[in-house]
């Protein structure tokens, strides 16, 4: 019977770390499961910050997601020393209107369409990440802050 209570305890821990990784289920409270980070977040505009804490975390760290080629996440990779090259002065692949990523200006980058901070077309699945709650407001207004400011690498 331990090994079972073992494993069961096991697989919770794994789930809950999944959950938090992706910021949680849509029917999570906003504040249920507070990410410790979206406080720490108000004082960066920085990709290395945005890296490390929000593209890594919860974009890039699950295969079918942006790593690699991104063949099923509209070929985005957001691997650390990728991500640059990947969001910045690049068509979005569903709105090619659309940068993902405008230097400068944020209303008008794709990215912060798509993770639900502005207004403006989103495909049908909605808004990323998909099947989760919306990052942190704290977390979309360093993203903000970051392409206001140039989007430097």
């Amino acid at each position: 019977m331990a090994v079972r209570s073992s494993t069961f305890t096991t697989v919770l821990a794994a789930g809950a770390l999944l959950i938090t990784a992706c910021g949680g289920t849509p029917d999570t409270p906003p504040d249920a499961m507070r990410d410790p980070l979206c406080d720490e977040a108000v004082d960066h505009d920085d990709l290395a910050w945005l890296q490390q804490n929000v593209f890594t975390p919860s974009c890039s760290n699950f295969t079918v997601c942006h790593k690699g080629t991104a063949t099923m996440a509209a070929r985005l990779n957001l691997e650390d020393g990728m991500t640059h090259d990947s969001l910045v002065d690049v068509a979005a692949e569903a709105f090619p209107d659309y940068d993902r990523v405008v230097p400068g200006d944020a209303e008008n980058s794709y990215l912060m369409i798509i993770l639900g901070h502005f207004p403006g077309p989103l495909p049908e699945a909605g808004t990323m990440p998909y099947n989760s709650p919306l990052l942190c407001v704290e977390k979309r207004d360093a993203i903000q802050r970051w392409i206001e400011a140039g989007a430097q690498p």
